[in-house]
């Protein structure tokens, strides 16, 4: 079933936009792809990313509630070497796609 998707207009420099996008590009991301990342990252969080917030307060309470998530979760543990693996098969799918 394919996934609804939404456009999203913003404004921004021109300058701006083709520098984010030659970064974005070496390290094989598109400005979509930095956006989505980082909504998702809101959703997720119920705020900015930690690095993107201001207030140390805010951050500091933001990273003790993710340590006490983190703590309680009763899932099992999944061996680093398996999601290692996992994350480097998903690259490679992702660069072969491009090629």
């Amino acid at each position: 079933m394919a996934t609804q998707t939404s456009m999203l207009h913003i404004r921004i420099d021109d300058k701006l936009k083709a520098d984010a996008t030659e970064k974005l590009a070496s390290v094989g991301l598109t400005v979509s792809d930095a956006v989505r990342i980082l909504l998702t990252r809101v959703v997720k969080e119920g705020a900015l990313p930690a690095g993107l917030t201001a207030d140390p307060e805010a951050h500091d309470a933001w990273f003790r509630a993710k340590v006490r998530e983190a703590l309680a979760d009763s899932r099992p543990a999944v061996p680093h070497q398996q999601v290692m693996d996992e994350a480097q098969a998903l690259i490679d799918r992702k660069r072969r796609a491009k090629a």
